[in-house]
């Protein structure tokens, strides 16, 4: 009987796997299909930018749906989960009737919600015990991150030290970040030294030694005996934690490996160039079985090494754990035309990509303009340029959501978002506050707003911003006045209808608070007495001590290498050209007002080149394509204590980014950089001597 049953399923998969394939298989060119039907054993997709990698990923996952494959016993990883949820979506309409239900049974999703899942069933052969772990989510880290390096004191009054109160001045989220990447290249903290000296050859003794001593706090809290945040103390699993506890259940406990071994029919790996070390080593351990792992991938896109993430440890093991493994190019482009194609093959030739994995893009689409280079005196004459280009492209007939502004950092879009709202180009910042939005750049501009008017509502939102800043000048014990001090001023402020400036200066509060009021004052008065400009001023407040509570509170260096010293930097240059302090004011807040009427379904795009990834238009400016920007300089490592002599595997990532942004165009590339950005002079980007397509000679507008 359950012979007979088997044979009618297997029948009815069979049938429904002829009425789909035709769909499947439709306008996919010879390579794709030959993805796309690939059978059991290992295969590697080399898809470069435009070639449908997704197209392809998706119909083959469905086909081997159709084919009746379970659902559940595919393992399907994305780089992130808005490209699972658009996955799913794509599976859905392709499997047609019911196909809803099916995609639901899919594991189709990142890395670390497949490893939550794993975990969530199998903790107990961890810890020998059902028990439970919380995820330490950003919040907790960064609290945790502060505890760990402030003055135990202060920071961690009453806390354990260690690992609380190292008393260290260190970029909470800059250690958080390197912990991150070193365990995602499987080190363990048992060997922190060795990790971080791989990590970043440059750094000195006391940075390592400083890091080193955080990683061991680090993970001693978050043991439940020192879980300082949690309501009921608990074992905290960071997000790294996720894929090292993963990974160390399969490689410790056979019964969980043969187990899921069995479940996991199928392994297919999205983005593979941009995984880890251990997400590399969990897949491998997740097909040792059957050795069904199908990988899709682009080194020349490899773009998130800040992350831990290695194409040489991914993609570039590729040959050496499957020797016998297919390996399938897709080389045509039916994104970008083919000058663009040209001079994007001409960039990433110049990268030190091993053979094997190597993909030069065939270009589908005509020749097209060639990609344009525009040299400028100044990043706000470039963004002017910008500005100007666009409103012409837009008298064309162009739409203004059909092009993009890409930059290397956030920090690069205020010139920019100036130039748009005084030139009248609606536009959307993508990942980013507005420029003039930002909580560093708003702090700043509050201590101006003290040093010119104390008496209004602006003042008054200034004072609630920065009462609790310390200045450098006084001691930490009575800077801190706690929100509950500044409810009570509002309290005392609204009673007697006067300002909030007016009650501090007042002066009747207790002699801790009164003495820390008082260092408040005197810190506004020393930044008014810095001297009658704004960026005077400001700069003041930064050597006050802002920049430095700033790398404790918040870290200065963000995902993707954003800098908040580096906004800070721009909303000084900007300032420099305001003939007062008030007359910078305005037009901040001109430029934070909410523009009425203005319709966004218009818009250019504006975004960093790390979130354009997977993205695309018709016409692209990659702006500040210069020297110590694209290549950025915190990527700069250097032969010689001179800086003559540059490393050149220091820019590999620099050029693959560049890379990236190239083949981002459908139409049209405008490549445009200053000769001077913020107080530096520069020059332009070696990468366009990498593209001799282009020609010798950039356009310099008047």
């Amino acid at each position: 009987m359950q012979a007979t049953l088997d044979a009618i399923t297997e029948d009815l998969h069979r049938l429904r796997a002829q009425s789909l394939l035709p769909a499947l298989e439709a306008g996919l060119n010879e390579q794709q299909i030959q993805a796309f039907h690939h059978g059991d054993g290992p295969c590697l997709v080399l898809a470069g930018a435009g070639s449908g990698k997704t197209t392809v990923l998706t119909r083959r996952v469905a086909r081997l749906l159709a084919e009746g494959a379970a659902p559940e016993r595919l393992f399907v990883a994305t780089f992130t989960k808005k490209a699972a949820d658009q996955m799913k979506e794509r599976l859905a309409r392709l499997l047609g009737e019911g196909g809803d239900a099916i995609v639901e049974k899919l594991w189709i999703g990142t890395f670390h919600a497949h490893c939550l899942r794993i975990l969530k069933h199998e903790w107990a052969h961890l810890y020998g015990k059902a028990g439970y772990f919380q995820l330490a989510d950003e919040n907790w880290q960064v609290r945790v991150a502060k505890a760990i390096l402030g003055d135990k004191d202060w920071m961690a009054r009453g806390l354990p030290s260690p690992p609380f109160g190292l008393n260290v001045a260190y970029d909470p989220k800059g250690a958080l970040s390197a912990v991150s990447a070193v365990k995602n290249r499987g080190h363990d903290v048992a060997e922190a030294e060795r990790a971080f000296r791989e990590h970043e050859p440059d750094w000195a003794d006391s940075a390592i030694q400083t890091l080193c001593k955080f990683w061991r706090c680090y993970e001693q809290a978050k043991q439940a005996k020192f879980d300082l945040l949690a309501k009921k103390p608990s074992r905290r699993l960071d997000f790294d934690d996720l894929l090292i506890e993963t990974l160390r259940l399969l490689q410790e406990h056979k019964d969980v490996r043969e187990k899921y071994q069995r479940h996991f029919q199928y392994v297919l790996i999205d983005e593979t160039q941009d995984t880890s070390r251990v997400q590399w080593e969990i897949s491998r351990l997740l097909c040792a079985g059957h050795g069904n792992i199908f990988i899709v991938g682009d080194v020349g896109q490899a773009i998130y090494s800040f992350r831990g993430c290695s194409p040489e440890a991914t993609v570039g093991q590729y040959g050496g754990a499957y020797p016998n493994g297919a390996i399938i190019r897709l080389p045509a482009n039916y994104r970008s035309s083919a000058t663009i194609v040209r001079a994007a093959n001409e960039l990433i030739g110049r990268a030190g990509i091993d053979a094997r994995y190597r993909l030069a893009m065939a270009a589908t689409q005509g020749e097209g303009d060639a990609p344009s280079r525009h040299e400028h005196a100044t990043a706000e004459d470039e963004a002017q340029w910008v500005a100007e280009t666009l409103k012409g492209l837009q008298s064309c007939g162009a739409m203004l959501q059909d092009c993009a502004v890409l930059f290397r950092t956030n920090a690069y879009s205020r010139a920019l978002e100036e130039a748009f709202v005084q030139g009248g180009v609606p536009y959307v910042l993508q990942g980013a506050l507005g420029f003039y939005a930002r909580r560093e750049v708003r702090d700043l501009c509050a201590f101006l707003q003290l040093t010119v008017e104390r008496d209004s509502p602006a003042a008054d939102e200034a004072v609630r911003r920065v009462l609790n800043v310390p200045s450098r000048k006084f001691g930490k014990p009575t800077h801190f006045l706690g929100h509950a001090f500044v409810a009570e001023v509002e309290t005392q402020a609204a009673r007697q209808g006067c300002s909030l400036y007016k009650i501090l200066q007042a002066g009747q509060f207790k002699t801790s608070q009164g003495l820390a009021v008082k260092d408040f004052r005197d810190m506004i008065k020393d930044i008014h007495g810095a001297g009658e400009g704004a960026e005077e001023r400001l700069r003041a407040a930064r050597a006050l001590g802002y920049d430095e509570w700033l790398l404790r509170e918040e870290g200065h260096v963000e995902d993707e290498g954003n800098s908040r010293l580096d906004n800070l930097e721009e909303l000084c240059v900007a300032a420099r050209a305001f003939p007062s302090p008030k007359d910078f004011l305005d037009f901040v807040a001109a430029q934070n007002r909410p523009k009425e009427g203005e319709e966004a379904g218009d818009a250019v795009e504006m975004m960093t080149i790390h979130r354009a990834k997977g993205l695309e238009w018709p016409n692209v400016f990659v702006v500040g394509f210069a020297f110590g920007m694209l290549p950025h300089h915190r990527s700069l490592r250097w032969q010689d204590e001179d800086r003559t002599q540059l490393l050149a595997d220091s820019i590999e990532e620099e050029r693959r980014l560049a890379y990236v942004a190239l083949t981002r165009a459908k139409s049209r590339v405008y490549l445009s950089w200053p000769l001077q950005h913020q107080t530096r002079a520069l020059t332009r980007s070696p990468f366009l001597a990498e593209m001799p397509s282009l020609g010798p000679d950039a356009e310099t507008p008047e």
